[in-house]
């Protein structure tokens, strides 16, 4: 009787502490929701309070997504006349200059019926893959020696920030200088024709690059390539003149269409669209008036780069048939004296009507896009 008196007891016992074990489990639940709905209703008053702070967001992510898409088409739908243009420049047997863009369209008609539509973005695949590999050396060596990327257009108001934008501007040199095997690989995957049948993978682009940088081409009998010492110090050059004249100019555009504008200072949802609207309008500008302005010199640099390569372009005359580089420039001056002499002056803008077909293009995506920024 005793011992069955005390396991009654041991089991009352148990039972009372299980019971009170659930009764706490019941209570940290119950505290679990209770925050949980407290913090669910904190979020909708959020909501609730700040519905022009969310209109803000979405406003930026809809505009920096629309931005970023339309530049991709214009590079996509502008990429035709780079290859056209190039080609132009390269051709020094050509008749036609195609200074004005009219000439080119009987040409880019026979090309497209003898060669098809996929012609026109023959090098694209090395071409992303040049700005991709542009990007990634700019990220390593920011971290190496801690440059910012991305140049802030504040510092050029300031003069104690010069020394941060010159040692930007270093930093894109180093990084051209480093890809710069790559730029001539890209050069002959632009403008090699397609009408032979030969068609150029990810490989021999590549390959090309690495042929070029340790000079193996010169022992294969391309005696007229010029070793690519000789190509750094131009090249670099004209890659840094470029990017600063159109960061220039980007940048004095953007203070023009800021006043022109009224673009506020307090960032709100209709200064994001006039910001971002602004931004597009800048670019194209600018660039279209570096491009301008670096043309003859591009001529120059794209001939040195691909002479002795072996490459053949389509005739820019008749849009049938091809034609073989055959130069002999010595040096960069060589270049310049020989274009003016056997082609005058005119031969440094061969194909700039290709240029003027590429931004009225662009300039249309742009117009296009407007009414898209005003109704976000």
């Amino acid at each position: 009787m005793v011992f069955r008196h005390f396991f009654n007891m041991i089991g009352n016992t148990e039972d009372d502490e299980m019971s009170k074990k659930v009764v706490s489990n019941q209570d940290i639940q119950n505290e679990f929701l209770s925050e949980l709905a407290c913090k669910v209703n904190n979020y909708d008053n959020i909501d609730a309070i700040n519905p022009k702070e969310k209109s803000d967001n979405l406003a930026r992510i809809s505009g920096f997504a629309l931005g970023v898409g339309s530049l991709y088409i214009q590079e996509t739908l502008g990429y035709p006349f780079i290859v056209l243009r190039r080609q132009c420049q390269l051709n020094n047997r050509s008749i036609r200059y195609h200074i004005l863009p009219f000439s080119l369209f009987p040409v880019l008609t026979k090309i497209h019926q003898k060669q098809g539509f996929g012609v026109f973005w023959k090098g694209w695949g090395s071409s992303c893959l040049l700005n991709g590999s542009i990007i990634f050396i700019e990220m390593v060596l920011t971290e190496v020696v801690h440059i910012p990327r991305q140049s802030n257009p504040n510092q050029m108001e300031a003069k104690k920030n010069w020394k941060a934008v010159i040692t930007h501007e270093l930093l894109k040199g180093l990084s051209f200088f480093v890809t710069l095997p790559l730029y001539s690989a890209c050069f002959v995957d632009t403008v090699q024709t397609n009408a032979l049948g030969e068609t150029r993978s990810v490989f021999a682009f590549l390959g090309d690059a690495f042929h070029r940088l340790v000079g193996s081409y010169t022992s294969r009998g391309h005696g007229r390539l010029l070793p690519m010492y000789t190509l750094i110090f131009p090249s670099v050059i004209y890659f840094m003149v470029r990017y600063i004249l159109k960061s220039f100019i980007t940048y004095h555009f953007m203070r023009i269409n800021k006043k022109r504008l009224n673009i506020e200072e307090q960032v709100s949802e209709e200064s994001m669209k006039k910001i971002y609207y602004s931004e597009l309008m800048s670019n194209i500008c600018a660039s279209f008036l570096t491009e301008v302005f670096m043309f003859p010199f591009e001529t120059v640099i794209v001939r040195l780069h691909l002479q002795g390569t072996r490459t053949i372009i389509d005739d820019t005359d008749k849009g049938i048939g091809v034609v073989p580089l055959c130069t002999n420039y010595g040096s960069v001056m060589d270049c310049i004296k020989t274009i003016r002499r056997e082609e005058g002056y005119g031969g440094f803008f061969k194909g700039f009507g290709a240029l003027i077909l590429q931004y009225v293009v662009q300039s249309a995506i742009v117009k296009l896009v407007c009414p898209i920024y005003n109704h976000l």
